[in-house]
């Protein structure tokens, strides 16, 4: 058994690393170079222009977009003649009903699609 008394319980018990005293990077907080402590903040710093702006002109996006518009449209149109290929339709008024009935809707599911790819990029 040790000499030492005994501790109760509740007492903390010491800290069982080496106190060596202050880390190495201590004595360098004096340093006469490093900013003073100042109660206003420091301006934000301005931010570099990026080294290279993209090539494209600015027609091309203008261009993909009426490609992309064009494509839906043939796409749409496609549609429209293969159901009413499908449902028999032998004459203008039932073509035009028939497109009425199913381009509506094929039409706002494009324009949906769209606008939902164009805004996840």
């Amino acid at each position: 058994m040790s000499d030492d008394p005994p501790r109760p319980a509740s007492e903390q018990q010491s800290d069982p690393r080496p106190a060596a005293g202050a880390p190495a990077w201590w004595a360098a907080l004096g340093r006469p170079d490093l900013p003073l402590d100042t109660a206003e903040p420091a301006p934000p710093l301005r931010m570099a222009p990026p080294a290279h702006a993209p090539a494209s002109p600015p027609r091309a996006g203008h261009m993909i977009r009426w490609r992309a518009w064009a494509f839906n449209l043939a796409v749409l149109a496609v549609a429209v003649l293969i159901i009413c290929m499908g449902i028999g339709v032998l004459s203008v008024s039932a073509f035009l009903t028939a497109a009425l009935l199913f381009g509506v809707p094929l039409t706002v599911a494009a324009i949906t699609v769209t606008v939902v790819a164009r805004r996840s990029r």
